[in-house]
C-alpha cells in the first residue's frame, strides 16, 4: 500500500512498484498465478534457490484444512525472466488452515525440477526481531492508506515498502511465532514508534500473501518472515499486517529442501566459544491476535 494521498513526501501506487526486473535486488520475489480448475488466484512467493520458493501455506490451501490441495496449477512469474511451472508442492506440517483455528504456521514450499534463473537469492538462517525495520515484497493489491485498495493484484508489479515489527505471538505447541506491525498516518512521522514516512511506510494487500519480509544483510537481503495476514479495514492506516517469523522454520525449511543456512553473528560467537572451550579440553588432556483476513 502507497501512503496518503494527499500527504508529504508524495506517494501513490505506481510510486511503490519495483521499476527493475532481472537486475533487481528483489528478483526473487515472484507473482504467483494459482488455477483451481474453477478460478485462478494471484499469490507472491519468494526464490530460496533455482528448485524451491517459499510461500503461504494458504495459498494452496483453499478449502482451509491445512492440507495443501490436489490438481492445483501453479505458475510464478519472475518479471523479466519469464513464467515458470510449479512440480509439487507441501504445506507445513503445522498448518492447520488459514484460521483453522489459527494462522500459525501457515507456509507452503514449492519445488521446480527445471531450475529457475540464477537469481539474487537471499541469505536463509538469520531471526527477526521485535523492532527490525522489514522491506515488504509483493505483487498484491495496492491503494492509499487514506481509504484503502484501488488496484488489482497481478504477476508483474513487485511493489515495495517498509515497516517495523511490532511484537510476537508464539503457537500454543509446537513451531508457529507469528509477527504483526501497525500501518501509521504520516502525521506520526518523527514520533517514537511513529510512520517511517508517508512513502515509505506500508501494508500487505490481497496477493501479496506469501511475499517476503526482509531485512538488509551484507550486500543484499536475508529472508526472515513470510507475509500473510491483515486485520482491519482493507489498507486503511491503522490496521495491522503480519505474518510467519521464520525464527523456528528453518530446520522445516532445511530438511524439507536441503538448503545451507548462514548463522547469523552470535550463533558464529557461539561457535568459536564451543571451539575455544575444545581447544581447552584438548590441551588439558594433552497473547493471541484474532486474524481476520488473508493478504492472498
Amino acid at each position: 500500500m502507497a501512503g496518503g494521498e494527499f500527504d508529504s513526501p508524495e506517494d501513490r501506487p505506481s510510486f511503490r512498484v519495483d521499476p527493475l526486473t532481472t537486475t533487481s535486488a528483489y528478483n526473487f520475489v515472484g507473482g504467483l498465478s494459482i488455477d483451481t480448475g474453477a478460478s485462478t488466484y494471484y499469490g507472491t512467493g519468494v526464490a530460496l534457490s533455482s528448485n524451491w520458493v517459499l510461500t503461504a501455506g494458504h495459498n494452496v490451501d483453499f478449502d482451509d484444512n491445512g492440507t495443501a490441495d490436489s490438481d492445483l496449477s501453479i505458475e510464478i512469474n519472475l518479471p523479466g525472466f519469464g513464467s515458470y511451472t510449479v512440480d509439487s508442492y507441501q504445506t507445513h506440517p503445522n498448518f492447520t488452515g488459514f484460521g483453522n483455528p489459527t494462522v500459525h504456521n501457515d507456509l507452503s514450499l514449492l519445488y521446480f525440477s527445471s531450475p529457475l534463473p540464477d537469481l539474487a537469492f537471499p541469505t536463509l538462517g538469520l531471526n527477526m526481531g521485535v523492532g527490525d525495520t522489514l522491506t515488504l515484497a509483493g505483487f498484491g493489491r495496492s491503494g492509499y492508506g487514506s481509504y484503502g485498495y484501488t488496484t488489482s493484484a497481478n504477476v508483474t508489479d513487485r511493489r515495495l515498502g517498509q515497516n517495523v515489527v511490532d511484537g510476537f505471538e508464539q503457537a500454543d505447541t509446537g513451531p508457529g511465532l507469528l509477527f504483526r506491525y501497525d500501518f501509521h498516518a504520516p502525521d506520526t512521522f518523527g514520533t517514537v514508534g511513529g510512520s517511517l514516512g508517508n512513502d515509505v511506510e506500508t501494508i500487505i494487500g490481497p496477493g501479496d500473501s506469501g511475499g517476503s519480509a526482509l531485512v538488509e544483510y551484507g550486500d543484499g537481503f536475508a529472508l526472515v518472515g513470510i507475509n500473510s495476514f491483515t486485520e482491519g479495514f482493507g489498507g486503511r492506516f491503522g490496521d495491522i499486517g503480519g505474518g510467519v517469523t521464520l525464527n523456528d522454520q528453518w530446520d522445516w525449511i532445511t530438511e524439507t529442501t536441503g538448503l545451507s543456512l548462514v548463522p547469523e553473528p552470535s550463533q558464529y560467537a557461539l561457535l568459536l566459544g564451543w571451539a575455544t572451550l575444545l581447544c581447552i579440553a584438548l590441551h588439558r588432556r594433552a497473547k493471541p491476535w484474532r486474524t481476520e483476513s488473508p493478504g492472498a
